[in-house]
């Protein structure tokens, strides 16, 4: 997978400004003590963000930087039917997602289950 291949499976922008992170990570990428940056992202209105992704335990962090226009999605497939709880935002837990407002800098998703490796 090239450079833009592996950036798009970890932050890409929907055309309504809305960010959407983590669709591509594979669970070995989750495990606890993991930690996953991204930093300098150009977002469409020509802004630039960062985010971080790092997991302890049971529980997967993000952590932004930077200007967003619209919601995020955190998407990890990890998440998918193992939504326990998030500390901000909606869940979707058959479609493995979180959705936060764009004023969120940090959301903590605790796992039913630690992802399998």
């Amino acid at each position: 997978m090239g450079d833009l291949g592996l950036l798009d499976s970890l932050v890409s922008q929907a055309t309504d400004g809305g960010l959407i992170v983590g669709r591509g990570v594979p669970n070995s990428w989750v495990a606890s003590g993991q930690r996953i940056a991204v930093s300098n992202f150009p977002t469409i209105d020509g802004h630039r963000i960062g985010v971080t992704i790092t997991t302890q335990g049971d529980a997967v962090t993000l952590k932004l930087t930077g200007e967003l226009s619209g919601p995020v999605s955190f998407e990890l497939p990890a998440f998918v039917n193992n939504i326990s709880s998030t500390s901000a935002g909606t869940i979707n837990s058959g479609a493995g997602t979180v959705t936060v407002s764009a004023n969120t800098r940090s959301v903590t998703v605790t796992l039913a289950h630690a992802p399998a490796s």
